[in-house]
């Protein structure tokens, strides 16, 4: 009967011991798990359109993101950057961009392919054949003469809406892509020999200008001339570009925002039935990717540098509405 006790007390003590080592793992593992799934925290820090998303990684370790918003066209007065970005920039230990630096030097080759492309594409038809006389005369005006057209009537529809937004830009504003600050940490990474790795591919930053039927292309190439062609089209597009530009400066998040959002709804309405698969293609849907990967940028550890437009982080369907969807920051 003594016996009998000692070997279940013995039994019962062994049986403690293992429930008490099983429960030690298990509320270790459950903070682990815990220290991963909770949520990051979003700040907007002093420089103008700058951002730090502070979070954990898997391990539960330290991990940052940030992100510094930026427009594709500038000049010197955005220079020089703030000192606490160029730290960020410098100390990070993965820098990316909408495009990566390896897509970059592939950018020109690329852009002529897909030209080359769309002439055989277009099977010998020719855009002004789905003109009236009036468009392709003030389409031949903007573009610079009939010779420049009829090098380029040829192509698939896009190639001429794309000739029109670059004289259009020419046009109405001082602003380059040399100053843009894109460029500027494209190079300063060039200069120090890091790699930058791309939120979007090659393939789907082109996509976006070459989006659509080639029905669908003579419609935005009909809305484009339309709106070119108007009387005070050139002041009313440098009066935007101006008001871009100074939101941008003073680092106004809610009048871009305001700014971009009336950019998006005037092109869905000009474009009809497939307005609203353009804007998913060119910000829902680019958004909702980026988040994602921000997510991971914060479960691999480390700190990231971003740079990318800064439309993509302010209003509606922000990169940041999406990482609060998915529930990466509070």
């Amino acid at each position: 009967m003594e016996k009998s006790m000692f070997i279940r007390k013995r039994f019962c003590k062994s049986l403690f011991i293992l429930f008490a080592a099983a429960f030690v793992l298990c509320t270790n593992s459950f903070a682990k798990e815990s220290a991963s799934a909770k949520k990051a925290s979003l700040s907007k820090e002093k420089p103008r359109f700058f951002w730090k998303i502070s979070g954990v990684d898997k391990n539960g370790n330290p991990s940052f993101v940030y992100i510094q918003g930026t427009i594709h066209l500038g000049s010197e007065k955005l220079f020089p950057l703030d000192k606490e970005v160029l730290d960020a920039f410098n100390s990070a230990d993965l820098l990316a961009g909408e495009i990566s630096s390896e897509d970059m030097d592939k950018i020109q080759l690329y852009s002529m392919r897909l030209v080359q492309e769309s002439f055989i594409k277009a099977g010998g038809k020719k855009v002004s054949e789905n003109l009236n006389e009036k468009e392709v005369e003030s389409l031949k005006n903007l573009l610079g003469g009939p010779l420049a057209f009829s090098m380029i009537d040829g192509a698939e529809p896009w190639v001429l809406s794309l000739a029109l937004l670059g004289k259009t830009i020419q046009e109405t504003t001082e602003l380059t892509a040399e100053y843009s600050i894109d460029s500027y940490f494209r190079n300063l990474a060039n200069e120090s020999s890091r790699k930058v790795i791309g939120l979007d591919d090659l393939k789907s930053q082109f996509d976006i200008l070459t989006f659509g039927t080639y029905e669908q292309q003579i419609k935005i190439l009909k809305a484009s001339i339309k709106e070119c062609s108007e009387e005070n089209y050139i002041q009313e597009t440098k009066a935007e570009l101006d008001s871009l530009y100074k939101a941008y400066i003073s680092d106004d998040l809610e009048m871009l925002a305001s700014i971009s959002q009336k950019s998006n709804e005037k092109e869905v309405s000009e474009y009809g039935d497939f307005g609203e698969e353009y804007k998913k293609l060119v910000y829902d849907k680019r958004n909702e990717d980026w988040a994602k990967d921000i997510t991971e940028f914060l479960e691999n550890g480390g700190s990231t540098f971003i740079y990318a437009g800064a439309a993509h982080w302010v209003g509606k369907n922000s990169v940041f509405e999406y990482l609060r969807k998915q529930g990466t920051i509070e």
